[in-house]
């Protein structure tokens, strides 16, 4: 089975590590991340999900590039841009970087995707469409035909993206958001939860849907207030 250290040490790296676990693909040997973030532990051996933590600044003299591979497993800060640079620095060192695609995500042999992405459960992805490097795309995202997803993006689970879509490079795209189909999304663009963005769009545009007002009533009124009587046969 072929070895991966896995960079990032939160909820992010804790999701990607339970998916390689489980497909059973990779072999996750360690954990990395900036010295700085290491934990405190008076002296004994950083350890996460039962596997060391090492700092990503030697990590090469622990587990030589030739001999390991490399997930970068972190969040959207900054609109991708500290992901992005992470992958730089792990390439820089020599690391390859590898992808993960659920056996559970629904595509064809048609997948086109680069470098250290994630693709998680229930994922559609239509013929023709081409995923970059470092994009993430969460549970039941789809990604319409002929759609162009560009380097760097995070798409969270529920999205749809239209047919003939192009993302740009960074992009933000929340839980349920839509975009429509024969689209254009410039780069470093944030799209929020819920949005629905039926016309292309420059670069740094964002795109906030409103949320749901709280209804008056507290959930114990409300129940008992719409709860219709029971209507049985007269007994007249």
């Amino acid at each position: 089975m072929k070895q991966l250290i896995i960079f990032g040490i939160g909820k992010i790296a804790d999701v990607a590590y339970h998916h390689f676990v489980r497909d059973k693909e990779y072999e996750v040997v360690a954990f990395t991340c900036d010295a700085e973030w290491l934990p405190d532990t008076g002296g004994r051996e950083n350890m996460y999900s039962g596997h060391p933590v090492l700092p990503f600044e030697d990590i090469e003299r622990h587990y030589p590039p030739e001999t390991v591979s490399m997930f970068v497993a972190i969040g959207y800060h900054d609109l991708n841009a500290v992901r992005a640079r992470k992958c730089q620095e792990a390439k820089a060192k020599g690391y390859t970087l590898i992808s993960y695609v659920s056996l559970r995500a629904d595509h064809g042999p048609w997948l086109e995707v680069g470098e250290n992405c994630l693709i998680l459960d229930g994922v559609g992805i239509q013929p023709g469409v081409r995923i970059g490097n470092n994009v993430s795309l969460w549970n039941n995202a789809l990604i319409g035909h002929h759609s162009v997803v560009q380097d760097h993006c995070w798409i969270a689970a529920g999205a749809t993206l239209g047919g003939l879509v192009t993302l740009g490079e960074r992009c933000f795209v929340g839980l349920n958001a839509t975009i429509g189909g024969e689209l254009s999304i410039g780069a470093d663009c944030f799209l929020g939860a819920a949005t629905l963005v039926v016309k292309s769009a420059p670069p740094r545009s964002v795109f906030i849907a409103r949320g749901t007002d709280k209804f008056r009533l507290e959930s114990d009124d409300f129940i008992r207030m719409t709860m219709m009587p029971a209507v049985g046969p007269s007994r007249k």
